[in-house]
């Protein structure tokens, strides 16, 4: 299955301050069960998560496995077309209202529009029988993510 991973709103699934050990974490799980997942941040990533900023610029160095959407740009909207053209399924609890109209098929698909959690260090997505340990540090999954690289995955 392909998912795109909303990061930025993942990155919030522990509450503020964001981390980007959940959307990391998640995009590790998602490839170690078999699926093509990508992780999408909006332009204002750096800022919002600027206490992993180290981490972040490591993970634009893999185009493959990581979008940025540009400036001025919506995140929602990107993700919502390029997982209607690809028949991908997004990873998010963004309800996506702004978009309702013309994305409405898409985000009423409970296969399509898939909603996530952290329970007990734990992020889950039900739907997909998705459980993966919250990493305790960012460095680990950095170093998995560039294994699955290396891997060609």
């Amino acid at each position: 299955m392909v998912l795109l991973i909303d990061a930025l709103n993942v990155s919030y699934w522990c509450g503020s301050p964001p981390t980007l050990r959940l959307p990391l974490g998640l995009l590790i799980g998602a490839l170690a069960a078999g699926h093509d997942a990508q992780l999408v941040f909006d332009a204002s990533a750096p800022y919002r998560l600027s206490a992993d900023a180290d981490a972040y610029r490591e993970l634009l160095r893999y185009p493959s496995r990581v979008t940025v959407v540009a400036s001025g740009r919506s995140a929602d909207a990107v993700l919502l077309r390029e997982a209607r053209s690809g028949g991908a399924s997004i990873i998010s609890n963004d309800r996506y209202r702004d978009h309702r109209r013309r994305y409405r098929t898409l985000i009423d698909d409970a296969a399509r529009l898939l909603t996530g959690r952290v329970q007990d260090d734990r992020i889950e997505v039900p739907t997909l029988a998705l459980t993966v340990p919250l990493p305790a540090s960012l460095q680990p999954s950095l170093d998995a993510l560039h294994g699955y690289i290396k891997q060609g995955h």
